[in-house]
């Protein structure tokens, strides 16, 4: 029987959206609207509970256009739940709640159909006057949300690349298990560096579809996964059919993910995805900020590794590559249960194979192994050992796990953890790309002296808090911190995230904030500044942590003749265990004898 492993997982993401259910709202007296574009209702109602009473009220269609009104003569109060149903039920107050108001209507009419039943989503619990409900699907039960009428009328700045796509007879993209058909033009607005891609009278063809877990199902602007026919270049990204169109909405400016992924640049990962800042209408309306990004695959240019076939039942052949990801998937897993501090809660992680995507007994029996014997060597009792190394990439790791930590980007080894394992039985696997910084600063406090482990959260961390224990990662860890101080890399990513949101701000701070007030509004003119003030001060902390002495070759935290004997090692056998930095105790750029005198001298206080 397969394990409920995601659980943990969607009650924290239920409590986490709607931990206002029960709280009751006010609709202030005046108009309210429904875009009734899509649903097609004949006969449009508004219901809403009210102390387990529930009210119905007519609505009238508009003559310019399918939208419909209601007229609130007075306010209306302790609202615990609102909908719109198509029904020809009378106006009037019923004694009775909502839902079960509800059921006896479906039980009437097998056609009948309503929005869900809400009482949330808005600033202060009230919905502003003059808003519109507006659809995003047109199913018995139909989700949306509200927008103000002036959303409408936005339109791009023009001052970033414009996105064209429509859908083949302007269906909705209401799913993310299925393509659909539509076609793709790009305007380059005449920006310096950018090349327009088809043209209204000539566009591309595409598949499009959704994307995402928590984006896609809690949030109403949408990501979407894009697949030309044909392989392109949009923007200057690397030349492939698959792309992503994000929407990167935080408190940060949006700030969290392009600056994870300038990181990741910074300190060397073999590929991190690139992503455009652009416009996007869709079917003719503005939807807003969006950011045309690579999508994470096995392909030259991005994760450059063999392709294995799908469904290949040769052995040799199931050692690579692969491409394995840590989510919630439909595909059959790799599971592994994890046990903290002998808890006998088990915590699931799931890894779901990327590519190939269909696997063979052989396929999936060989990853099955490699899993599951690399989580055996990482819970020894004796943390000297070093066989875990036979699995693991022990610098990809230190890297992957430095970028996490300066983000503090809580959910990185819980889930969207990404790892890749090239074709041959000795090939390792590899942290990365890097991917998902939405919660880093996930709690939005002051504080940024915790290693990320140590927060209370409502997930587990898969593996890192007992490969810290070993002492050859850390030795690792403080060669990035090496690097990552004498790159300057704290400098470089303030620097490109100050351009980042000068590239961006006119279209979010009087386009995207109008389109969707409800998510920009809780971004302040500040916010980029106080998430580059956390980024720097948890790297102040970080380096309290991980500083190196001078002297320390091997960066174990103490300078003893190991690391005499390191020095020998990389001037004799040019032993790469070590840097070359670290190794130049004297600074003049070689590795000779003068270095270990300078080291002799350290060791002896002079």
């Amino acid at each position: 029987m397969r394990k409920n492993f995601g659980f943990t997982f969607v009650l924290f993401v239920i409590m986490a959206c709607f931990s206002v259910k029960g709280l009751a709202i006010d609709f202030k007296a005046g108009t309210y609207y429904i875009d009734n574009t899509k649903l097609q209702y004949s006969n449009i109602k508004f219901v809403v509970e009210t102390n387990n009473l529930t009210r119905v009220y007519n609505m009238s269609k508009l003559e310019d256009k399918d939208w419909w009104k209601v007229e609130l003569l007075n306010d209306v109060n302790n609202v615990d739940g609102y909908c719109f149903i198509n029904s020809n039920q009378a106006a009037g107050t019923y004694t009775r709640g909502i839902e079960d108001f509800l059921e006896t209507l479906s039980l009437q009419s097998p056609t009948f159909r309503h929005t869900k039943v809400r009482n949330s989503f808005l600033p202060e619990a009230q919905y502003p006057i003059g808003w519109v409900f507006c659809p995003l699907n047109i199913g018995e039960i139909s989700d949306g949300y509200w927008r103000p009428i002036e959303s409408y009328c936005v339109t791009p700045s023009h001052t970033l690349p414009i996105i064209y796509i429509d859908t083949q007879g302007s269906q909705t993209i209401s799913t993310k298990d299925y393509y659909i058909n539509g076609t793709f033009w790009l305007d380059n607005c005449g920006i310096e560096g950018y090349e327009s891609l088809g043209s209204q009278e000539s566009p591309l063809e595409i598949e499009i579809k959704g994307r995402g877990n928590y984006t896609w199902f809690y949030m109403y602007k949408k990501p979407y996964k894009v697949k030309f026919i044909n392989k392109q270049s949009p923007l200057g990204l690397d030349r492939s059919k698959h792309f992503i169109l994000l929407h990167n909405d935080d408190w940060s400016g949006r700030l969290r993910n392009e600056t994870g992924f300038e990181l990741s640049r910074q300190l060397g990962m073999p590929y991190t995805p690139r992503q455009i800042p652009v416009e996007l209408v869709l079917n003719g309306e503005y939807e807003g900020l969006y950011f045309l990004c690579e999508k994470i695959r096995v392909e030259s240019g991005r994760v450059d590794i063999m392709e294995q076939q799908d469904n290949d039942s040769n052995p040799d052949n199931a050692t690579g590559g692969w491409l394995l990801e840590i989510g919630y998937d439909d595909k059959k897993p790799v599971v592994i249960e994890q046990f903290e501090n002998n808890d006998i809660t088990n915590n699931w992680f799931a890894f779901t194979s990327n590519s190939p995507e269909v696997l063979s007994q052989v396929q999936y029996g060989y990853i099955h192994n490699i899993i599951h014997r690399a989580d055996s060597c990482i819970f020894v009792p004796d943390k000297t050992d070093t066989g875990w190394e036979e699995y693991f990439d022990i610098k990809a790791l230190a890297r992957f796990y430095v970028i996490q930590e300066v983000t503090e980007n809580v959910e990185s080894f819980s889930r969207s953890l990404i790892m890749y394992k090239d074709y041959g039985w000795n090939e390792k696997l590899h942290f990365g790309p890097v991917w998902d910084f939405d919660n880093s600063f996930y709690l939005d406090n002051n504080s940024c002296d915790h290693f990320i482990f140590e927060y209370e959260l409502p997930f587990s961390f898969l593996w890192i808090k007992e490969l810290l224990k070993f002492p050859r990662l850390q030795q690792k860890i403080r060669e990035v911190w090496k690097e990552f101080k004498e790159n300057e890399v704290l400098q470089k990513i303030n620097e490109h995230a100050l351009q980042w949101r000068s590239t961006i701000e006119e279209a979010e701070l009087n386009h995207e904030r109008v389109r969707w007030p409800f998510y920009s509004g809780a971004h302040d003119m500040n916010s980029p500044a106080r998430y580059l003030d956390k980024i720097s001060r948890k790297v102040a902390w970080l380096d309290a942590q991980w500083s190196v002495p001078v002297g320390d070759v091997n960066c174990d935290g103490m300078v003893t003749a190991a690391d005499v004997t390191a020095i020998y090692d990389y001037m004799l056998m040019g032993d790469e265990t070590y840097s070359k930095s670290t190794c130049d105790i004297n600074g003049d750029g070689d590795i000779t004898a003068a270095d270990i005198t300078a080291l002799y001298d350290i060791m002896l206080g002079n």
